[in-house]
């Protein structure tokens, strides 16, 4: 799951613990412009919660995160009996009726060795899911998520590794108050139908919010 840049990442796993969210609408569109007409308090990363579900297997998840650049990667490759998700949550303020753009850029990498399994990475705003990307895997496998607003994100197998990609999502809130913005990733469990050596990895950037 790893190119020669991750190899050395990937040695340190981290205990988490993780919240569910409630309901939502948007619509999302890639490369879009955000608005500056008002700005939504995001929390740094430390602000966010973190959890997850299935097993990963030992020594794969990298060195702790985010990244230099502020990126949050998912390194960690599913394990051979289930897939892996991981979810970082955080809440933010909005007000009934206004509609807010939330930007943010993707990364993604071809896991290496091969074959790979798939990876996705689902935004979700109040429990809804309001855009996803995915990767296919080596052997063809998809880990596109099905739902809202989804994309094939860009790694070797379509152009290249970690190559930007910016997103912005338009949503509307349908009430005052704090509202739960989270990141889940899933990397695949690792069959021979879906690539036995290896799980993509998915990373992103905060989003930032703003007024429309």
């Amino acid at each position: 799951m790893s190119t020669e840049r991750t190899i050395s990442r990937r040695n340190v796993t981290r205990a988490m613990a993780w919240s569910v969210p409630v309901v939502a609408a948007a619509v999302a569109l890639p490369h879009a412009t955000a608005s500056t007409a008002c700005a939504v308090a995001v929390p740094s990363w430390s602000g966010w919660s973190s959890g997850n579900t299935g097993t990963f297997t030992a020594g794969t998840c990298g060195k702790p995160q985010p990244e230099s650049n502020g990126m949050w990667w998912q390194w960690c490759d599913a394990s051979t009996t289930s897939n892996f998700t991981l979810s970082k949550c955080a809440t933010v303020s909005m007000v009934a009726g206004k509609t807010y753009s939330i930007t943010f850029t993707t990364q993604a990498n071809r896991a290496n060795p091969l074959p790979d399994s798939p990876a996705n990475l689902v935004l979700t705003i109040g429990g809804t899911q309001v855009w996803g990307g995915y990767t296919v895997g080596s052997t063809g496998a998809s880990g596109n998520p099905g739902g809202t607003n989804v994309h094939q994100l860009t790694t070797s197998g379509n152009g290249s590794n970690f190559t930007d990609q910016t997103w912005t999502v338009f949503y509307t809130a349908p009430t005052t108050g704090d509202v739960l913005i989270c990141y889940n990733w899933t990397a695949y469990q690792r069959t021979s139908a879906n690539g036995s050596a290896s799980t993509d990895d998915i990373g992103t950037s905060l989003p930032v919010i703003n007024c429309t």
